[in-house]
C-alpha cells in the first residue's frame, strides 16, 4: 500500500511561460465529483450544441472529460492547495458506500447575474450522491475543515454558462448511470482544463 506522501498526483498541466514572464495565475476549485461514463458524456456533449441552439445561443460541446457532477466543494482560500489536497485525500480514504444511480430528468438554468448555468438535474431522488455528500463533509470535518455543505444543494451536471434563465425542459429519457467511483477534481476555471487527482471505488 502507497502513503499518501508517495503519491504523485495529477493536478493539470502548468501554465506556459513565454519570453520569460511570470504566468498569470489562475483561479483554481477543488471538489469531488461523479464522472459520467463516456456514453453519458457523449450525450452531455451532444445536448449541450442542441439546447444551445434551440436557444439560439451557440455554445460547443466542452471536452468530454469535463463533464461532472459536482459533490463537495474544498476550501482552498483559507487553506493552501497542498493542504487541502492531502486533506482531501484522506477523506476520501475514509468511505465505504455502495454504488448508487444518479438520474438527470429535466434541464434548466441555475444561478443568478450573467454567470449562470444551464444543467441537466432532478427535481427530486440521487439520495445516493447526497449521502455520499454528507460522508464526504464529515471526514472533511474530522480534517478540521468547517462543513462545505450548503442546504439549496441539488444534483446536477452542467453543460453550458448563459447570462438568462432558459426554459426548462423534460427530457424524453432521463440521462443516467450507475455511480461506481468519485474524484477528487483540480480545476483551473476558465482554462478549459481539469486534473483528475484521484479516483475512489464505491462497492
Amino acid at each position: 500500500m502507497q502513503h499518501v506522501d508517495q503519491l504523485s498526483f495529477n493536478l493539470g498541466k502548468p501554465p506556459i511561460n513565454r519570453e520569460g514572464k511570470s504566468p498569470p495565475k489562475r483561479r483554481q476549485a477543488l471538489y469531488f465529483a461523479a464522472l459520467p461514463d463516456p456514453e453519458i458524456a457523449r450525450l452531455a456533449a451532444e445536448m449541450t450544441v442542441d439546447q444551445s441552439r434551440r436557444n439560439r445561443l451557440m455554445r460547443t460541446a466542452r471536452k468530454q472529460d469535463l463533464y461532472h457532477a459536482s459533490i463537495y466543494p474544498i476550501d482552498i482560500v483559507s487553506r493552501s492547495q497542498e493542504e487541502a489536497t492531502f486533506a482531501a485525500l484522506e477523506a476520501g480514504s475514509t468511505i465505504c458506500l455502495k454504488s448508487f444511480p444518479l438520474i438527470f430528468d429535466r434541464a434548466g438554468t441555475f444561478g443568478n447575474g450573467n454567470n449562470r448555468q444551464y444543467v441537466l438535474w432532478c427535481r427530486d431522488g440521487n439520495e445516493g450522491l447526497a449521502t455520499l455528500r454528507r460522508e464526504l463533509d464529515a471526514a472533511m470535518q474530522s480534517m478540521g475543515f468547517e462543513s462545505g455543505i450548503s442546504k439549496s444543494f441539488q444534483p446536477h451536471m452542467t453543460l453550458f454558462y448563459c447570462n438568462h434563465i432558459l426554459s426548462e425542459v423534460i427530457l424524453e429519457a432521463p440521462i443516467a448511470w450507475t455511480v461506481k467511483t468519485f474524484t477528487l477534481v483540480n480545476s483551473f476555471q476558465g482554462d478549459g482544463e481539469h486534473g483528475h487527482v484521484w479516483h475512489w471505488p464505491l462497492f
